[in-house]
């Protein structure tokens, strides 16, 4: 085995400085919560996940993709064949594979039928495509469609309009085997149907699954068009606009809609989320293959018991549960609020609700959780702000985290901003990390937003100070009363000296000049940096507004094609000594200039890294560095957009986080065909097309324990009795020279 160097293709080509020694994702740091360690505590947060299932590893058991909104960032999981949400273990090795630079929206279909996953997502008010292959051993990506189109007689190719705040519907809407479009128009008011020509042109090549030909199908698939003022449907709608009910008129755009199968008429019915409103509107589909017509809705469902209802704008998704063939749906929120959103709070914590699928025509689905995956890592709701710190002086470092706040119906603006904090219970080698608090001092009582924690001595007295930073542009001062440790019981200044940055600083205590007196560098929302020297004395500090460098460095962080950059600083010195500043940006990368002590006041800093840590942190990224295990090397912590909070190392803590692969293509596993199933007191396996020589046969529960059985060889056949087995699901593995292959049985007597 060896590491494999991924290369992975890009939406966008951005030409960047390569970081100069790599970076290794850290996720085995222990975290303690309530008595318990955590599962995926360094996963990295969610806020608007999106889901699908996949076999990301080729081993026939279901796996998932997970891509945020709000992050844009990736997660991966492997199935387990275990159940609810410890079926999926959390694998960040595959996150390498996929493509940086997935917009707004990614779902994984299998468009060409060959059990690798393919990757549609947003692109120029339409759709593209990535194919998916194993090459070397390796999941990889190929931008295969640019624009989805459709033809019309007379018209050139247009694309298959899909807005990039909506969820649109990649389905078999027609039953004939492959993959159509579903998507609100242009008005957000009527769905139209897409129809993929492949199988309407049999052996054409020019009609392959590969040619994306598609045709405008109709402009009002099912005959329902959103009503203009409230959350409604009206039925019977022609594309010409007749309809039974009230008027259909154009709507600003915002639809998520998901497809699932109706176990009654056997057609596509939909789940339909609307911007603005808290709750998934079920549309039943009472038509055919060949005639969608949606001829009820219900604006609660499921009506049987708890129902799907998140704030705001919620979207539906379905994935495989590796325990029956059934799609179970998980609920997310589809919008991201903290920033300019209007319309109320979007929910940041307990916001992925799971509902099993039961296969009951009376009942389909029913509420499991509504903290599926998030519950099990540290989630501050939208951006995280961490850092590193000696909080309770005893020489191992700490992690305080503020946030732009968690989700608060009550709160006049929907969020309350808190500072948590996390104290290293572990030793000098090996920390672990025990939440103490996620409201330090009740800190969510200031009332601010935004807020992004820097320590260091300001008043002159040895002890290190708290100064914050809010969304409002202003910093905020807490003195460290401690004696051993720290201690910030009040504020003790608002506004300090009326320093303000307009809008979300991020502020950095350091002595850029070298006259022993702490100076403030302090990042903003335009993407660049303010630099406040200290002109008072070590224990009476003086700061101007008007005795700044706004342009520090001339540092812009704000990504091409953006307004926003939301600079958030570092400094510290390399091994040299010489002074780095490093910079997190809205695009999620970390810059590293290097500082010119003779520019502080005016000029240019020089850019020598544009992606520091050489990882996806996710969308408004921060850093903190620390030795934490004190083995000479850094490790750095970082926050994102999503809440999360991940940890880099110098040193490669886990090498699982690196997808290992051989120098050899292994085979794609075959089909294993298990028989009969339900079984009784014994099961066949059997290969397609080829048999077993010399095989190794292994029976699971869905605990993950081995179970005895008895094993014979016969015809190239393996034979598999159960007589020590009780009734249930069981997993079936069977491994012979390169060939790994996997199914599920089960025992019912």
């Amino acid at each position: 085995m060896k590491y494999s160097v991924i290369t992975i293709p890009l939406l966008l080509l951005v030409f960047t400085l390569q970081a100069q020694t790599p970076k290794y994702r850290v996720i085995s740091i222990p975290v303690q919560k309530n008595g318990i360690t955590m599962r995926d505590p360094w996963a990295g947060g969610m806020d608007c996940p999106q889901f699908s299932s996949c076999d990301l590893n080729q081993d026939g058991i279901k796996d998932l993709f997970v891509f945020d909104r709000v992050s844009q960032k990736v997660y991966t999981y492997l199935g387990n064949g275990g159940a609810f949400d410890t079926m999926f273990t959390y694998a960040p090795q595959y996150e390498a594979c996929f493509p940086q630079k997935l917009n707004s929206w990614a779902l994984l279909r299998d468009y060409n039928h060959d059990g690798i996953p393919d990757i549609f997502t947003h692109t120029n008010n339409g759709t593209c495509v990535f194919k998916g292959s194993i090459r070397n051993g390796v999941l990889n990506f190929d931008l295969v469609c640019p624009l989805i189109t459709y033809s019309m007689p007379g018209y050139p190719a247009l694309n298959v309009w899909t807005n990039i705040a909506d969820i649109p519907v990649f389905t078999d809407v027609n039953m004939d085997g492959d993959l159509d479009i579903l998507t609100y128009d242009v008005f957000g008011s009527q769905i139209a149907y897409y129809e993929n020509q492949t199988m309407e042109n049999p052996g054409n090549i020019h009609f392959a699954a590969d040619s994306f030909k598609y045709d405008l199908v109709t402009s009002c698939w099912g005959n329902v068009s959103q009503n203009y003022n409230n959350n409604s449907m009206s039925l019977n709608v022609s594309c010409k606009g007749a309809t039974s009910g009230p008027p259909a008129d154009p709507r600003h755009s915002g639809n998520t809609i998901y497809s699932i199968i109706d176990p009654i008429y056997h057609d596509v019915d939909l789940l339909n989320g609307n911007v603005g409103f808290n709750n998934l509107l079920f549309m039943r589909n009472c038509g055919d293959n060949t005639y969608a017509n949606i001829c009820e809705w219900d604006s609660i469902y499921p009506t049987c018991g708890t129902p799907m209802l998140m704030a705001q704008y919620p979207a539906a998704f379905g994935i495989g549960n590796n325990l029956d063939s059934l799609e179970d749906v998980l609920m997310a929120p589809n919008v991201y609020a903290p920033y300019d959103f209007s319309g109320g709070g979007a929910r940041n914590v307990k916001n992925v609700m799971y509902y099993k699928n039961n296969g009951d025509t009376g009942c389909t689905y029913s509420y499991q959780s509504d903290s599926f995956l998030v519950s099990h890592m540290l989630d501050f709701g939208s951006n995280s702000k961490p850092v590193f710190y000696d909080f309770n002086g005893d020489g191992l470092m700490d992690i305080v985290i503020g946030n732009y706040g968690y989700y608060d119906a009550a709160s006049l603006t929907g969020y309350l901003s808190t500072l948590a904090y996390y104290q290293n219970t572990g030793t000098a080698a090996h920390p672990v990390f025990t939440e103490i608090t996620l409201d330090y001092d009740s800190f969510s009582n200031y009332n601010l937003l935004g807020i992004s924690p820097a320590f260091g001595d300001l008043d002159g007295d040895g002890k290190e100070d708290l100064l914050i930073g809010a969304g409002d542009g202003y910093l905020y001062f807490f003195e460290n009363t401690g004696t051993t440790g720290s201690s910030f019981p009040s504020m003790t200044s608002a506004d300090y000296f009326n320093l303000s940055t307009g809008t979300y600083a991020a502020p950095f205590i350091y002595d850029l000049n070298g006259d022993s007196l702490n100076d403030l560098v302090v990042g903003r929302r335009d993407g660049g940096l303010s630099y406040y020297w200290n002109f008072g004395t070590k224990s009476n500090p003086l700061f101007d507004p008007d005795s700044v460098n706004s342009n520090f460095g001339n540092v812009s962080v704000v990504p091409y094609g953006n307004v926003d950059g939301f600079s958030q600083p570092f400094i510290r010195r390399d091994s040299t000594g010489k002074m780095m500043l490093l910079v997190g940006s809205v695009g999620g990368s970390i810059y590293e200039y290097a500082i010119d002590t003779t520019k502080l006041r005016g000029g240019s800093f020089t850019l020598i890294d544009s992606d520091f840590i050489g990882q996806n942190t996710g969308q408004n990224a921060t850093i903190s560095i620390a030795d934490i295990n004190g083995d000479g090397r850094n490790e750095y912590i970082s926050g994102n957009a999503a809440g999360g909070v991940l940890i880099f190392s110098d040193s490669l803590w886990d090498p699982g986080t690196i997808l290992n692969v051989s120098n050899e293509i292994p085979a794609i596993p075959e089909y294993l065909h298990i028989y009969p199933n339900p079984a009784k007191e014994s099961f066949t396996c059997e290969l397609a097309n080829t048999g077993f020589k010399n095989p190794k046969t292994e029976v699971f529960n869905l605990l993950g324990e081995k179970m005895p059985v008895e094993l014979t060889l016969s015809e190239n056949k393996i034979m598999v009795g159960t007589g020590q087995l009780s009734n249930g699901f069981y997993i079936v593995r069977i491994s012979e020279y390169d060939k790994t292959s996997s199914g599920k049985v089960l025992l019912e007597r």
